[in-house]
């Protein structure tokens, strides 16, 4: 019988199954350290997936022609070769890739495996916006004006300015917040943060010439005991500027290194130049279009004027769903279902 020749004993043996396991799960290992398009897409990686759906096939039949196995049984095997089939679809006609757009501007195609690939339509970057987590050693260090000037302390040495003669208070750096200077009477506020601080003199605008900390300064708003308000900027680089605030007393900004805490791009899907969605694209909280998947990769550390998207599209996810689905309801089956039925029929034997 065909079922009992080389062939079919070749392909239905449990020993080429662990051997061909244990070869996919090592070259998927070394994927995970080199470029992936390298293994996962090469022709031999694919052979041995589809070499293992074919043991895999020879052995459900085997099995469940040669013995008496549930329903439950065969749906679990057959889910896994689903499963296959649906990676199999993924790595011969999935797409990924990668997308830089500027702000304002729209993009139609991207790069995948090294070609150029139209989307079918154009994605567009309306804004990017960037945000960071507050240290918590960042702090306004408030002295009195007069033993401060007298120089009683290094304002480079921050440890020691906490304990120098003539420390008022230490208020967090909280954007938006108005808190108290010590028992002054005075309260203060951080209205303002730029992490490189740059002033047009003609103009007296104040701006950030990058997102990068390279001259942090914060605006804050001094409120006195009458309610009058006065801004002043404080300078991390530059503790002993002087500062007009009419105040008897002396602030230092003690900034800390910020940790990014979202980056999020405002993007618009356009078609014949007119738009049908907009979204935004955070991590984990990618858009979804067409079968296209864009994740938040990356962006202009520097001046955040672009942000960069990773481009999916995976035509096996549904198949490897359904698969995962088939799964569950053959496990079910083979714990809950099977027992049952057994057991009835176990009864009606006595009987």
């Amino acid at each position: 019988m065909f079922k009992r020749s080389k062939i079919w004993r070749f392909f239905s043996s449990v020993k080429l199954a662990i051997w061909l396991l244990s070869t996919i799960a090592f070259f998927s290992l070394i994927g995970t350290f080199i470029p992936q398009s390298s293994v996962y897409f090469s022709w031999w990686f694919i052979l041995l997936l589809v070499l293992f759906s074919l043991n895999l096939i020879a052995c459900l039949l085997n099995r469940f022609f040669l013995s008496d196995h549930s329903m439950g049984f065969f749906i679990v095997h057959a889910s896994i070769l689903i499963i296959l089939f649906g990676a199999l679809i993924g790595i011969l006609f999935g797409q990924k890739g990668y997308l830089k757009i500027s702000k304002g501007q729209e993009a139609n195609s991207f790069i995948s495996r090294g070609k150029r690939t139209s989307l079918g339509f154009s994605i567009r970057l309306n804004d990017f916006i960037y945000s960071e987590n507050i240290d918590s050693e960042e702090r306004l260090l408030v002295y009195q004006r007069i033993k401060f000037e007298k120089g009683v302390c290094d304002m480079r040495n921050l440890q020691t300015a906490r304990d120098a003669e003539g420390f008022l208070a230490e208020i967090p750096v909280n954007l938006g917040i108005e808190q108290g200077i010590g028992n002054t009477g005075y309260r203060i506020k951080v209205i303002r943060y730029v992490p490189d601080f740059i002033i047009d003199v003609s103009t007296r605008v104040v701006s950030s010439r990058s997102a990068s900390p390279d001259n942090p300064a914060i605006e804050v708003e001094l409120k006195d005991l009458k309610g009058g308000i006065k801004t002043v900027w404080l300078f991390a680089r530059f503790p002993d500027m002087r500062q007009e605030t009419g105040v008897d007393f002396w602030i230092i900004y003690n900034w800390a290194p910020r940790r990014p805490r979202d980056f999020i791009s405002k993007v618009s899907i356009l078609k014949s130049g007119k738009e049908i969605l907009s979204k935004d694209i955070q991590v984990n909280v990618p858009l979804n279009f067409a079968g296209y998947n864009f994740f938040q990769f990356s962006y202009d550390s520097q001046n955040l004027s672009w942000t960069g998207l990773q481009v999916v599209k995976d035509p096996g996810v549904p198949v490897i769903y359904a698969g995962f689905v088939l799964l569950i309801l053959g496990l079910v089956m083979i714990f809950y279902v099977d027992p049952l039925t057994r057991g009835q029929l176990n009864v009606f034997s006595i009987s």
